[in-house]
């Protein structure tokens, strides 16, 4: 059985690893609502998510927080597909108006859009690494 926890070493928790994020992105996920930035970790075992969910996007703090609590919820259970990733989710402007099915709905499709963008990239690797 998984382990579905979600602790301190599966966040992004200081500007360093958020820079490294939008310094280094590799994969875009566009969803109707938000944006999903995602590099490769420097731990091949991990995955970390960060959440920048800013008052010029989301007005209401409890909106501000329903969305996040959603979020992290989505990645604590879909997080042992995303290995090796970190990632940054950012809401876009009227997410508040979505109802949490069709939030989670989004999310999910973006962690299996992402988790195929990360296959195709390990296998584009392989390839390169097998050929040289």
């Amino acid at each position: 059985m998984a382990l579905y926890s979600f602790g301190k070493d599966v966040r992004l928790r200081c500007a360093k690893d958020y820079a490294g994020v939008f310094n280094h992105t590799l994969f875009k996920v566009h969803q109707p609502s938000f944006l999903i930035l995602a590099s490769l970790s420097p731990d091949t075992d991990s995955r970390r998510i960060g959440l920048v969910v800013a008052k010029k996007k989301v007005r209401r703090a409890h909106e501000r927080n329903r969305v996040k609590r959603i979020s992290r919820e989505s990645f604590r259970l879909n997080q042992h597909q995303l290995l090796g990733l970190d990632i940054v989710v950012m809401p876009k402007v009227g997410i508040e108006q979505i109802s949490n099915a069709e939030l989670q709905q989004q999310l999910n499709m973006a962690w299996n859009k992402l988790k195929r963008l990360l296959a195709k990239n390990k296998l584009q690797q392989n390839k390169a690494l097998s050929t040289s």
